[in-house]
């Protein structure tokens, strides 16, 4: 079995970052990460742990994510290195994918969608990890193939129609906004269970997230509609 990957997540908005590594410490396979809030802390940290993934973003106070991102692949990283950033711009993510980036993600980001990166980038490692040869479906996956390929289903699996038309109803208000906890205690279903198809929903763009400093302090992922 492999050894927690580590991760170094590029973000200069504290408060995000914290939520990302507040998040990714639920996702199965992952360990340790550190959080840069530039591009000297970044390469500070990657020549100094070298890290197993990378969360990227683009606009730094230093400079910019992708210059990272050329360093990197010119210097043969083993790592990975995803991009979470407000651009969007079709030259920024055409460099980026050109340059090698796992996967590129647009701010706001949806951690439903975010988790599902996290899941397939080990399971790469996994496979790279192994001494068998690897199967037409392992290569698939790894290129991100096979799943084009599958027919769509209506719904994840972990949501149902049901509940999630219970948490849409919560939104018909434009003007009012919602927590895990809210939404939980609202519906009388587990903090866990209302995050999952809040974020579901994030991801499908029916509504988005925002995060303010909550009580005492400590970051707090609230949303509400469009």
């Amino acid at each position: 079995m492999m050894e927690p990957l580590s991760l170094l997540i590029v973000e200069d908005e504290t408060l995000l970052a914290e939520m990302h590594a507040e998040y990714i410490r639920s996702i199965s396979g992952f360990g340790k990460a550190w959080l840069a809030g530039d591009l000297a802390q970044a390469r500070m940290i990657v020549e100094r742990f070298r890290p197993d993934l990378i969360l990227l973003d683009n606009y730094l106070p230093d400079g910019k994510g992708i210059t990272l991102l050329h360093e990197l692949m010119s210097s043969h990283y083993p790592g990975g290195v995803v991009f979470m950033t407000a651009a969007s711009d079709m030259e920024t993510v055409s460099d980026a994918v050109r340059s090698g980036a796992f996967d590129y993600l647009v701010k706001p980001i949806a951690y439903e969608r975010l988790g599902q990166t996290l899941t397939r980038y080990r399971q790469r490692k996994e496979i790279l990890a192994g001494d068998d040869s690897a199967s037409q479906r392992q290569i698939d996956e790894m290129f991100n193939t096979y799943a084009r390929g599958e027919p769509k289903v209506d719904l994840p699996v972990g949501i149902d129609a049901l509940t999630l038309d219970a948490v849409k109803t919560l939104f018909a208000d434009p003007d009012v906004h919602h927590t895990a906890e809210t939404v939980a205690y609202t519906l009388n279903i587990s903090r866990t269970t209302a995050r999952r198809y809040l974020e579901y929903c994030a991801s499908c763009h029916l509504i988005v997230a925002e995060i303010i400093r909550g009580k005492p302090g400590r970051p707090q992922r609230i949303y509400r509609c469009l």
